[in-house]
């Protein structure tokens, strides 16, 4: 029986080309002794061998199918799914066939029954993987002879018919391909003859050139250079080629990135043209974990216009910073530090506009701040810098130093310990806040001039409310306050009549000036709820109506009381006639409040809402819709107003149809009619038209959002590595894309969304429209916009977008776009339209997606700047 199994495993041997050999059916274990090198073992090692043992560690072999070991012992033949193993090094294939005398395996793929090779053999080493067609390895010297082997490092993938793998990892390659597309037969490459592959750090090539969908472009390099590493790099930013009909033939974001330490890293680059113009931008970014993190962008150009010695040339400079910070809150929970500033010339986006959005810019706003909080104490700090700019005007606003320290809410009063019910007095609660505030408004021209200085404006407020609540008659709460503000001021102002001018000349009166005003009010508010029901038939089953009615009472004196000394009177005209003004007048906090006043509020608030009963959701059978999520109506009346003592009604409402579109409405009424000169008289309009009230004001604003449900595991960006994708600090590689989301060398292509496109969503609708009205007098204003953009995927890699915006007055489109996106697999196509109006343009692009070949790209752009005189 035995000689019949044993002369059987022959027969199967000897048909598949192994002779003398035992089958033994099962994985076997154990360890290799006493073997020798066969893939060119150097001499200093055949030397050191000693007759024991040279692999301190266990191989183990399995197979899925079979493990048949020769007839001596020395080589084992593995089939299916095999596997060998030893310390670190793992070798995968359909056929593994391991000589444990020589230590050295080879290994292959094997036909399936349609002839396809499948089970080609995988090696890791450590981090390291390869894909390859076979193997010859020796685990003893660790050298590897390999046909087609594919291995991936950082993103990028390389091919070679024929390599050899050294005891040190470096790998010497004949025919290679370099490319980051991570399929077999990649979409392109660049070709290499021969060259060196040195773990973790670089490949470097002979002769190379590219080839695109299996086509060798005309684009050959005498030798290649490849670097790998972790760390920060630096490297040459390749430019982008142009050309238009006012700035020439151009060269756009040629530059230079290079990283500073762990936690920064620069970028310059630059836009050169043949007509003369030039930009200079700076890009650096850094972050400390844990702590901080932030950008600072800077920008310079010179654009010329026309040719010099014409009458229309001309030559225009301008410049922008921008610079964001912002602190990790694991820093510091009691202190944070923000910072968004943005500061350009006027002009600066006219002419150096990255997209739409930028070119459309009227104003520029920025802030930083500081703020801090006492522990366990109900004191903060709150520091700020603003900034406005006004780009149509060329006025800027900047607010410097504003500081606001408050104290929260304390109640004097309560007990330490409490016992029982709180009284009346333990709930008086009291705070305070106190504002700094320092503003300057002044041209963009004189803003580093020293009469700056001399026309800020500056002041400080102190607000100190105290007040109280309790419930009367169970349902009715009542809160009675008093407030007390005080006004510092260092510099006031005094009017007087000029003869000579016939004007009233104003004097500004250097010292300080304090002012006050406090007022008592209380006020009282109560819930009402109504509700209907409906028969339990009925899918509505009722409806509930929230009522807030609430009515307030304050008092404040007259501050223009000569005894306060808060307001002087000044002669006004020829005609002997004085008028009272206030010595705080331009005071940037404002002061006391002339006239006495003692009023009385009305508010009343509404809420409907229906519960409707859901057939489909058994877990939540009764949902609530709310029909109105709001409607207010609010007035005042002067009780000691000598005339005019209602103040106008104001309306406001906001409610949403279907979870879909949000409608937000709001209006004014005046009590009282006009005289022929379009004031305000002591009459009811109700007693000279009819009318309770005149229409003065009104809006409306309805939008809504539309899309289809998402896809399960639908994503964009599929293949090759995302965009711009990096670790640790953002620019890692050269190129690498600026903290504000514009890379300095792009082309309007990228500027209508991020660099990830969401292919999750195949369609989606916005619409917004407003309606506003005005006629305070005779004369009617009416204003309406629309605005309408929405995205559409035609197919899992094909996305459109487009936004448009419509002047309904002129009746025609403003503002109009058409966006593009091709997901290519390892390449990405971009095209941007903008059809109509002043920034009439066009951009084209399509590139490797990868950053580690991002300069493989082709633009194409027609630019509105080319219409600049």
């Amino acid at each position: 029986m035995h000689f019949r199994l044993l002369l059987l495993c022959i027969i199967i041997n000897h048909a598949v080309g192994f002779a003398n050999s035992v089958c033994i059916p099962t994985t076997t274990i154990a360890p290799i002794s006493q073997l020798s090198d066969t893939l060119n073992t150097p001499d200093t090692l055949k030397s050191s061998q000693k007759k024991e043992s040279a692999l301190d560690q266990p191989i183990f072999t399995n197979a899925s199918d079979s493990t048949i070991y020769s007839l001596d012992g020395k080589t084992a033949y593995l089939y299916g799914n095999a596997v060998v193993t030893y310390d670190n090094l793992e070798l995968k294939a359909q056929y593994i066939e391991f000589d444990m005398q020589k230590k050295q395996a080879f290994a292959c793929g094997l036909p399936d029954s349609t002839g396809k090779i499948i089970g080609k053999p995988v090696f890791k080493e450590g981090s390291q993987s390869y894909q390859m067609d076979s193997i010859h390895y020796n685990f003893e010297s660790k050298r590897a002879k390999i046909n087609g082997v594919i291995t991936e490092q950082s993103g990028g993938f390389m091919h070679s018919e024929v390599t050899k793998k050294m005891e040190n990892n470096v790998v010497n390659m004949l025919h290679g391909k370099y490319t980051t597309c991570d399929l077999e037969h990649p979409h392109y490459y660049i070709a290499i003859t021969k060259g060196k592959m040195i773990p973790d750090k670089k490949i470097i090539s002979g002769p190379a050139y590219i080839v695109i969908a299996d086509v060798p472009f005309p684009i050959f390099i005498p030798f290649g250079f490849f670097p790998y590493t972790k760390k920060r790099a630096a490297g040459i930013i390749l430019p982008e080629f142009n050309e238009g009909a006012n700035t020439g033939v151009s060269l756009r974001g040629l530059g230079f990135y290079f990283g500073m330490g762990d936690y920064m890293d620069q970028k310059f680059t630059t836009d050169l043209y043949t007509t003369g113009s030039w930009a200079l931008y700076s890009a650096t970014n850094y972050r400390v974990r844990y702590k901080y993190s932030g950008s600072l962008n800077l920008g310079t150009s010179t654009t010329v216009s026309s040719e010099k010695g014409l009458p229309d040339y001309a030559k225009t400079n301008a410049f922008r910073v921008n610079w964001n910070h912002s602190q990790d809150s694991k820093a510091n929970p009691n202190t944070t530090f923000q910072a968004n500033v943005s500061f350009s010339t006027s002009n600066y986006y006219k002419y150096n506009a990255k997209s739409l959005n930028d070119a459309l810019t009227n104003t520029i706003n920025s802030s930083v701040s500081y703020s801090k909080t006492w522990a366990g104490t109900p004191f903060s700090l709150n520091t700020s810098l603003s900034h406005s700019q006004n780009n149509i005007n060329s006025v800027v606003n900047i607010g410097f130093p504003k500081v606001t320290f408050n104290m929260a809410r304390i109640y004097p009063f309560k007990q330490k310990v409490s016992t029982g019910t709180a009284k009346w007095y333990e709930k008086i609660g009291l705070s305070l806040t106190t504002n700094l505030n320092n503003s300057v408004e002044v041209k963009e021209s004189n803003l580093f001039k020293k009469s700056v200085v001399d026309s800020m404006r500056n002041g400080m407020k102190h607000d100190i409310p105290l007040s109280t609540s309790f419930n009367m008659l169970k349902f009715i709460t009542v809160s009675p306050g008093v407030s007390y503000s005080e006004y510092w001021y260092i510099k006031t102002i005094e009017k007087h009549w000029d003869p000579y001018t016939q004007t009233v000349a104003v004097d500004t009166i250097n010292g300080f000036k304090r002012g006050y005003q406090y007022g008592p009010s209380v006020s009282m508010s109560t819930k009402v709820y109504g509700t209907f029901q409906f028969k339990k038939t009925s899918k509505v089953q009722a409806i509930r109506h929230v009522i807030t009615p609430s009515v307030s009472l304050s008092y404040k004196p007259d501050f223009a009381d000569p005894k306060y000394g808060f307001y002087k009177k000044v002669q006004k005209g020829t005609n002997g006639a004085v008028e009272n003004y206030s010595i705080f007048s331009n005071g940037i906090l404002g002061g006391p409040q002339a006239g006495e006043s003692g009023s009385i509020s009305f508010a009343l608030n509404n809420m409907l809402e229906m519960k409707v009963r859901s057939d489909k959701d058994t877990a939540n059978p009764v949902r609530k819709i709310k029909i109105l999520e709001g409607l207010s109506f609010n007035t005042s009346y002067n009780m000691l107003a000598d005339s005019l003592n209602w103040s106008d009604i104001s309306v406001s409402g906001r409610t949403n149809l279907l979870d879909k579109v949000n409608i937000n409405f709001s209006g004014g009424f005046c009590p009282y009619a006009i005289n022929a000169a379009g004031t305000k008289i002591n009459q009811y309009e109700y007693n000279n038209s009819g009318k309770f009230a005149r229409f003065t004001r009104g809006s409306v604003g309805l939008d809504f959002s539309l899309s289809s449900s998402a896809k399960n595991g639908q994503q964009g960006g599929s293949g090759g590595s995302k965009p711009g994708g990096i670790s640790g600090l953002p620019g890692d590689s050269p190129g690498g894309i600026a903290s504000d989301g514009s890379n300095f060398g792009e082309s309007m292509s990228s500027q209508y969304g991020t660099d990830y496109v969401d292919f999750s969503v195949p369609w989606s609708l916005n619409f917004r429209y407003t309606l506003s009205y005005s006629k305070p007098a005779y004369e009617t204003t009416i204003t309406q916009t629309a605005s309408l953009s929405g995205e559409l995927s035609l197919t899992p890699k094909l996305r459109i977008g487009f936004s448009t915006n419509y002047d309904i007055k002129n009746k025609q489109l403003t503002s109009t776009s058409l966006n593009f996106f091709r997901d290519l697999h390892c390449w990405e196509m971009r095209m941007t339209i903008v059809p109509l109006g002043y920034y009439k343009s066009f951009s084209f692009q399509i590139n490797v997606k990868s950053s580690m070949l991002q300069d493989l790209k082709y633009n194409k752009r027609e630019s509105y700047l080319d219409k600049i005189e």
